[in-house]
């Protein structure tokens, strides 16, 4: 037990470190290799480590101690047109690990306990500058090249526990403990923006399955909402060397709400016969509670200034997202007593209307196929498998570029994803 707990640590810090490196947060709705296989389509299976994100209660099908790693490697590709600007760019090229580790113990034959460190969900987006000079305030004479970044994501720690009440019905719950970040890089007036925030929250996940026979399942899960106070460093580079302002300090103390939003899903699955299983998931987001990210400051005038039009630019975020939902189907096909081909589709709409939409902050709705493979025996279970988010190009709209809420121009986003993850047995 001593050495499982030695690799254990190795593991956990080597996710932290990869966790340092993953950067932009792009939102791909999901854990788990095998789960991803299937588009996702697991509140119902939920037959592996991922259990604790898509449904806890599917973790009492597991008899014997395990540890898993995983990892879904994250390759986005953002665009951005405004023809009367001359501007046609895409994102920078780079590539976000979002890793996952799990350690799950049974106590006895209907209860297990168990802890999973994994990166969660988020958005952002990393752009060269030196397109998007002309939307610097004061073009054409402010022709200094800004950062246009940014990344909202966090790292979740979830102990769980999950109880068989009977040979056919399961409870699961988790505590979410969740790191939150936001950076932001921009121009503002004539400067240099850059936020860099920080925070913890709480929450839960309560799933309940249902399997009255090899045959069927039906699953249900519930995560509540996080609300997390994010604090850190606002700067503005140059501000008052180009205009002075006194009593106006160019770095200060940020403080934000935001709410990582309310999620349930109901799922089934069957198997029409012993090697096919199918499945079929609505999933729920509460993304109406990030309808604004409000924020303050340690400066009174700061304070004054942070709604539209002021000297420092737009601050106080207004995404006006909408509450959406997720269908998902998947299927899993077992060649061998060893090995299983997966495949699967869902449609995750976009949660912001095009009255908002900016670069640092996408909302695409996205067609997602996936595909991948099992490999298990009686000591590992090795899962691989990749989705590709195949967005939809968004034009914003100019009653929101009048407003100044939306960036003017034709939005999109492509993220290929592939992932892999290996459990031992013990």
């Amino acid at each position: 037990m001593r050495n499982i707990f030695k690799i254990f640590g190795v593991i956990l810090l080597t996710l932290v470190l990869s966790f340092s490196a993953y950067s932009n947060g792009l939102n791909l709705n999901g854990m788990g290799a095998k789960a991803i296989s299937m588009g996702g389509a697991f509140i119902a299976v939920a037959d592996d480590y991922s259990a604790v994100f898509w449904n806890p209660a599917g973790l009492t099908q597991m008899d014997k101690a395990n540890l898993s790693v995983f990892s879904s490697i994250l390759i986005p590709t953002g665009t951005y047109k405004y023809a009367p600007a001359g501007i046609d760019i895409e994102t920078k090229s780079k590539v976000f690990p979002a890793p996952a580790l799990t350690y799950y113990k049974p106590l006895s034959d209907k209860l297990i306990f168990g802890l999973t460190f994994y990166a969660t969900s988020g958005i952002g987006a990393y752009w060269d500058g030196k397109p998007l000079v002309p939307f610097n305030t004061g073009f054409p004479h402010n022709k200094r090249v800004y950062k246009w970044e940014s990344k909202v994501g966090g790292l979740t720690a979830s102990p769980v526990i999950a109880y068989k009440v009977s040979d056919k019905f399961s409870l699961g719950v988790t505590l979410n403990i969740t790191y939150g970040f936001l950076n932001m890089n921009k121009e503002a007036m004539t400067t240099q923006y850059s936020e860099d925030t920080k925070g913890i929250g709480f929450g839960a996940t309560i799933g309940a399955l249902f399997k009255p026979s090899d045959k069927f399942s039906i699953g249900f899960t519930f995560k509540t909402p996080q609300k997390i106070k994010l604090k850190g460093d606002l700067k503005l580079d140059t501000l008052n060397k180009v205009i002075p302002i006194p009593g106006f300090p160019t770095s200060v103390e940020i403080t934000r709400e935001i709410t990582w939003p309310l999620w349930a899903g109901v799922g089934i699955a069957f198997k029409p016969f012993d090697k096919l299983t199918i499945a079929f998931d609505a999933q729920y987001t509460n993304w109406g509670k990030l309808d604004k990210i409000p924020a303050k400051t340690d400066n009174a005038m700061w304070n004054k200034n942070l709604g539209k039009g002021s000297i420092i630019g737009k601050t106080a975020f207004e995404l006006e997202w909408k509450d959406a939902i997720q269908y998902r189907v998947g299927v899993d096909y077992k060649l061998s007593d060893k090995f299983s081909l997966r495949g699967g589709y869902y449609y995750d709409p976009a949660p912001g209307p095009e009255a908002t939409l900016n670069i640092l902050l996408p909302s695409v709705s996205y067609n997602v196929f996936t595909a991948g493979f099992g490999y298990h025996t009686d000591k590992i279970v090795l899962d691989a498998g990749f989705e590709y988010l195949s967005g939809t190009d968004r034009d914003a709209d100019l009653a929101g570029v009048v407003a100044k809420k939306a960036m003017p121009g034709t939005h999109g986003m492509k993220i290929l994803v592939p992932t892999i993850s290996l459990t031992i047995i013990f």
